[in-house]
């Protein structure tokens, strides 16, 4: 495994441990309390996930550095199909909504992201 590999493994897992404690802590703080606060605060708190999530991010930029053309060509083309397959999806859903159908948490729209453009760039390496 390379140095960057090593370092990109070490940042994300770290940001994703304290991801799960945020959210596991977040809840439970939310869940007994949530009521008797300011909003203000208790959306402060329920923000505080959003901080290792941005960890996340800046392990996965870092670690794109040390790609080279082609893997930074074939995760462009994994970006985009994600791009357009969700935000298609999600602008389609849209008008759904209008007519009657469930309204979907904002919350999917980044999962989808990432695993469209996981599943994207699958698809775009086995033409290679």
């Amino acid at each position: 495994m390379t140095t960057a590999k090593k370092i990109y493994t070490r940042d994300f897992i770290i940001a994703m441990v304290l991801y799960v404690v945020t959210i596991f802590g977040t809840n439970v703080l939310l869940s007994d309390w949530v009521e008797e606060q300011p909003m203000m605060l208790a959306a402060l708190v329920a923000l505080i996930p959003v901080l290792p999530v941005l960890l996340a991010a800046r392990a996965v930029i870092i670690f794109s550095r040390s790609w080279d053309e082609l893997q930074r060509k074939q995760a462009l083309e994994g970006m985009l199909i994600s791009f357009f397959v969700v935000g298609m999806g999600s602008f389609t859903y849209g008008f759904l909504e209008g007519i009657g159908f469930p309204r979907l948490s904002m919350i999917w729209v980044m999962p989808a992201l990432v695993m469209v453009q996981g599943l994207g760039q699958l698809f775009i390496r086995s033409r290679y």
